[in-house]
């Protein structure tokens, strides 16, 4: 009897011997870019930026100065840190002869000097205080039945840096008698002499 042999294929049976099985290369999938409007665009923070809010705490008169005694809330509402700031503002007499830019002080005027702060961090305050004083004799008085009135208007304003360059702001703000009831504030008597208005007010005039 013949042998039989018997003959195993290997999985390279049908390749050419000693050569390797060719396989062909298996394409690359192309990854899209995701959308911005799908992850949203790179968060920074914010800039920088200054809020001031003004309490009159008292007005007195003397024969030669009229003095508003303040308390001044200087605010970092932005995300960066602000430096080097410093706070000016005067007080002048509302008047009808005056225009209405450069009695609110837009006109862009440099005021007093009245404290410096060196830093304010994102989300802090600093609240100061201080006197602000006008003479006399640079009131302009409303002349009503007899009465010399004074409507004083206090100017504020802030200049600081931070790292995405120089940032300030400003506001006016109209100071009177605190009424009892709720009614407008009322101007001050400058015929009635040397005395002391504790029960003052104040409120936000102005776009500034």
């Amino acid at each position: 009897f013949l042998a039989r042999k018997h003959h195993n294929k290997s999985p390279n049976a049908n390749s050419p011997a000693g050569h390797p099985q060719f396989i062909p290369p298996q394409p690359v999938p192309v990854v899209e870019p995701v959308p911005e409007a799908e992850h949203g665009p790179l968060t920074r923070p914010a800039a920088a930026q200054l809020t001031l809010a003004l309490e009159a705490v008292r007005m007195s008169a003397t024969l030669v100065f009229a003095t508003l005694s303040y308390r001044l809330t200087v605010t970092n509402t932005g995300g960066e840190i602000a430096r080097d700031l410093v706070v000016s503002g005067d007080m002048v007499s509302a008047h009808a002869s005056i225009p209405r830019q450069e009695m609110l002080g837009e006109d862009g005027a440099s005021l007093p000097i009245l404290h410096r702060i060196a830093l304010l961090e994102p989300g802090a305050n600093e609240v100061l205080t201080g006197d602000i004083r006008l003479p006399l004799s640079a009131i302009l008085p409303i002349e009503r039945g007899g009465q010399r009135l004074f409507v004083p208007i206090a100017r504020v304003a802030t200049m600081a840096t931070a790292p995405t360059g120089a940032i300030s702001t400003h506001k006016a703000f109209l100071v009177g008698q605190e009424p009892q009831a709720n009614a407008k504030l009322q101007p001050f008597r400058l015929d009635l002499g040397p005395r002391i208005y504790s029960q003052v007010g104040q409120r936000p005039v102005g776009a500034a």
